[in-house]
C-alpha cells in the first residue's frame, strides 16, 4: 500500500517558521564581517609603505656608498698623476722614475717581510 501525499511538495512550499534566526545577521555582525578586509587591508599599506621606505634608504646608501667610493677614485688618481707627472717633460719623467724606484724597493721589502 501506497500511500499518497495530501500536499504536493515543491520549492514554493513555505517554510515554518518563516523567520530563521540562524539566517539572519544583526548590523552588528554586519560590521564585523569588514574588520578582518579592513585588517589585512591596512597591514598591506603599511607593508608598502615600509618596503618603499626601506627601498629608498637602501638607494641612498648605495648612492653615497658610490659617490665615496668615485672621490677615492679620483683621489687615487691625482696621486698617480703627482707621482708620476704628466711625462711631458724630463724633470717629470725622472721624478716618476724614483717614485717608481722607491715603490719598487718598498714591495720587495715587504715581500721579504712576509716569507720570513
Amino acid at each position: 500500500m501506497t500511500h499518497a501525499p495530501s500536499r504536493p511538495f515543491s520549492t514554493s512550499a513555505r517554510v515554518h517558521p518563516s523567520y530563521l534566526p540562524y539566517m539572519h545577521t544583526t548590523k552588528a555582525a554586519k560590521g564585523a564581517k569588514w574588520i578582518a578586509p579592513a585588517v589585512a587591508l591596512a597591514a598591506v599599506g603599511y607593508s608598502v609603505s615600509a618596503y618603499k621606505q626601506a627601498q629608498a634608504g637602501r638607494r641612498a646608501l648605495a648612492a653615497e656608498e658610490s659617490a665615496a667610493a668615485e672621490r677615492r677614485r679620483r683621489q687615487a688618481a691625482a696621486v698617480l698623476d703627482d707621482a708620476y707627472g704628466d711625462r711631458s717633460s724630463i724633470e717629470g719623467l725622472e721624478r716618476a722614475m724614483r717614485v717608481y724606484e722607491a715603490q719598487q724597493l718598498q714591495q720587495q721589502q715587504q715581500d721579504q717581510e712576509l716569507h720570513r
